[in-house]
């Protein structure tokens, strides 16, 4: 689904200008860091991964992943707790100028996974086939803290935001219909 059909999110995750959130705005830098990432992920990736992923006619490179990527609504991030029970919520998470941004509930269990371990997982799926799973090392971005809509009970809530060192890539188109 292309973010040009997709409604914008209400509450998202950076203030920042639709266009750092084109691949095709962006320092050639920052796509190419993107893309041995996801050249790193497929040399390393076991079998089932690349039974899975590594359809040659369905390959995504850098930009074509950031704007399948992008384009995508809700993502579902998970963390694991310190008795290594998972935790697994949406979220919205986009690429703004090359680096992954996402936000979490101030109270969330995962916020405190995160502080104990910054190791997280992030997926997200299209029509046709097409998914996409991340991985990376998230961090708090220092006085991101802000108010956000109330949660069900009427209180209002908190959210801050995350920066994710993405380490791993495994992404693929849908099939053609």
């Amino acid at each position: 689904m292309s973010s040009a059909t997709t409604p914008p999110c209400k509450l998202p995750v950076t203030d920042a200008a639709p266009a750092a959130k084109d691949p095709a705005t962006w320092p050639r830098a920052a796509l190419d860091a993107l893309q041995a990432v996801i050249e790193h992920s497929r040399a390393s990736a076991g079998p089932a991964v690349l039974d899975t992923f590594d359809h040659a006619e369905r390959r995504l490179d850098a930009a074509a992943f950031v704007t399948f990527w992008n384009g995508a609504r809700l993502k579902a991030m998970a963390t694991c707790g310190p008795d290594g029970a998972p935790h697994v919520a949406p979220v919205h998470a986009e690429f703004v100028d090359g680096r992954l941004r996402s936000t979490i509930y101030e109270t969330a269990v995962r916020r405190r996974d995160l502080q104990a371990n910054p190791r997280v997982s992030l997926t997200t799926w299209g029509p046709n086939g097409a998914a996409a799973i991340v991985h990376g090392l998230a961090r708090e971005i220092p006085g991101s803290l802000r108010d956000t809509r109330p949660g069900a009970g009427g209180r209002a809530r908190r959210t801050v935001a995350l920066e994710i060192e993405v380490t791993r890539i495994y992404a693929m188109r849908g099939r053609e219909p």
